[in-house]
């Protein structure tokens, strides 16, 4: 039973790089070869055994709250490293078998996304939305519009299995495959609710929350207007009464799953409110922004596509019903632009980001990914360090955006801020990544007496991560003081991932505190997927 693991670490790197791994590790996973180093898979392969004897379990999942906009949470996870490869190895794997069954149903457009790795994982999102347009345009007057509560929360595992087997038609080897899939997902339930739910972070969680949903899809395909997006549902009609009848039998075709539609956020809509709901009237004006960057018409951009960003920013923070897609957009391609050498307001953006950071914690990713633009801004870490240390400071992902942002500017902290960073990373009620990042902080930042300090803390420490981080955090010490450090865990731990990661940061030709990334130009962005906000 031979997985793929070489491709499962190109899709959680991937995914790091994105910005979509919700709780992010201190190197990008930058270092997993060297950890893992010298047989990459037989590690892996050695471990899935053991779980198939269930000699030993998975370990529990890494977890942390996300910010919606309207202040609400919702629950984000990934599983540690080694989990999170064979999780996703297991589901690339299952999904090449599954997904050759002709009974899937075609309504699905996040399907698309495990049909076609090749494809952009925002073109599956256009084709849902250019479908509704069309069906609008061809008639259909009332739309139903629905998603589902607590979506991924409430996937049951048993049914879950069922299906999955049902699609393997006697596949042994895809049958013991699913059978450590679901020691890992059985575990993970265990730590909320036994048997209901699947992490919210990785994609192997998309996949399986999406064929969950083919059998809703089936039952549904009777009616020609309808079309799903993972959990965003709409049903296309031309007349008042099928909707009504059709939002009846989703209904009851989601309460079989034991799922339940969100009543908040369903709604018949009839002719212009579908405009003016699901239609974003700037969609051509995107299109053109679009097109004059493919170009790569440095003129054009300049004189056009310039001022159309910026307009599309300014509107976004001024109650725009689609304020998601347009500052995703516009805060991108500006990025693009400015990492091309082109020049616009750009204190202009900082200043309406700075203003809007506190009231649109959500936007926390986009915020800093675009603040990290200007690493030489030395009002940026101030503003940055100020919110940190403030009341507003509330949700511990935004927390965690910042100190990765933090990491990539260059200024000189003074005493009370490495102060605050080394005493935040000491608190041990505050999330063990969050402290993790405070340790990187403080070793970069601070001299050798704190670094010392940061040593100090170790034998405190109880989770591998922020263990991690102290080793990264003291590598510029004095070679004496770090290598005896070194030594003395060595010693103390006789862990072996502990062992490998020392002995990576000791082979380091310069130092380093984060992943460093190759940003997107005018000349090269459409060879790069889109960042994870793309697709809200």
């Amino acid at each position: 039973m031979k997985l793929d693991f070489d491709r499962a670490l190109k899709r959680i790197v991937a995914e790091e790089l994105r910005g979509n791994n919700p709780v992010p590790d201190i190197l990008g996973f930058l270092h997993l070869r060297h950890l893992f180093s010298p047989d990459f898979s037989s590690k892996l392969e050695g471990l899935l055994t053991e779980y198939k004897k269930e000699a030993c379990m998975p370990k529990s999942l890494l977890k942390i709250d996300v910010p919606k906009a309207n202040f609400t949470i919702r629950p984000m996870a990934r599983p540690t490293t080694e989990d999170w490869l064979i999780y996703e190895a297991s589901i690339d794997y299952l999904s090449k078998r599954i997904l050759r069954d002709k009974r899937i149903c075609k309504r699905s457009f996040s399907i698309l996304n495990f049909k076609t790795p090749k494809g952009k994982r925002t073109d599956a999102w256009l084709k849902f939305d250019e479908t509704s347009r069309d069906f609008y345009k061809r008639g259909y007057k009332f739309a139903v519009t629905t998603d589902i509560t607590g979506y991924y929360e409430n996937i049951n595992l048993g049914e879950l299995r069922k299906r999955i087997i049902d699609y393997l038609k006697d596949d042994k080897e895809g049958e013991e495959i699913t059978n450590v899939l679901f020691i890992q997902l059985r575990k993970w339930s265990d730590e909320r609710i036994s048997e209901y739910g699947l992490p919210q972070g990785p994609p192997a969680s998309s996949f399986l929350a999406d064929i969950f949903l083919d059998y809703v899809d089936r039952r549904m395909e009777k009616y020609k207007g309808y079309i799903r997006y993972m959990d965003d549902i709409r049903i296309f009609c031309k007349k008042k009464n099928e909707a009504k009848i059709a939002l009846k039998d989703l209904t009851i075709a989601l309460r079989e799953l034991k799922l339940n539609i969100n009543a908040k956020k369903t709604d018949i809509l009839v002719n212009k409110e579908m405009e003016e709901k699901l239609f974003d009237p700037h969609k051509p004006l995107l299109n053109i922004i679009e097109m004059t960057m493919k170009s790569r018409n440095r003129k054009l951009i300049q004189g056009n596509v310039i001022p159309a960003l910026m307009k599309l920013v300014e509107n976004a923070f001024l109650n725009d019903a689609f304020e998601n897609t347009h500052l995703n957009f516009a805060l991108y391609r500006l990025g693009i632009l400015h990492n091309s050498g082109l020049n616009f307001d750009k204190i202009e953006v900082i200043k309406n980001i700075q203003e809007n950071f506190v009231s649109k914690p959500h936007h926390a990713g986009l915020f800093c990914d675009f603040l990290a633009l200007f690493p030489n801004d030395k009002t940026i870490p101030k503003f940055l360090i100020s919110f940190l240390k403030s009341k507003d400071n509330i949700y511990e992902w935004q927390e965690l955006k910042v100190l990765q942002s933090l990491l990539r500017f260059n200024f000189k902290a003074n005493q009370s801020e490495i102060d605050f960073f080394l005493g935040s990373a000491q608190n041990s009620n505050k999330h063990f990544a969050i402290r993790a990042f405070y340790f990187l902080l403080a070793g970069k930042h601070g001299s050798n007496r704190d670094r010392n300090l940061i040593i100090d803390s170790y034998d405190s420490l109880f989770d591998i991560h922020t263990k991690m981080a102290v080793i990264l955090s003291v590598q510029e010490l004095g070679v004496p003081t770090r290598n005896a450090f070194y030594t003395r865990i060595k010693r103390s731990e006789n862990n072996e991932d502990i062992n490998r990661f020392i002995e990576y940061v000791k082979s380091l030709s310069r130092s380093i505190y984060f992943l460093t990334t190759e940003r997107p130009k005018i000349e090269t962005y459409e060879q790069f997927e889109k960042p994870f906000y793309e697709s809200i």
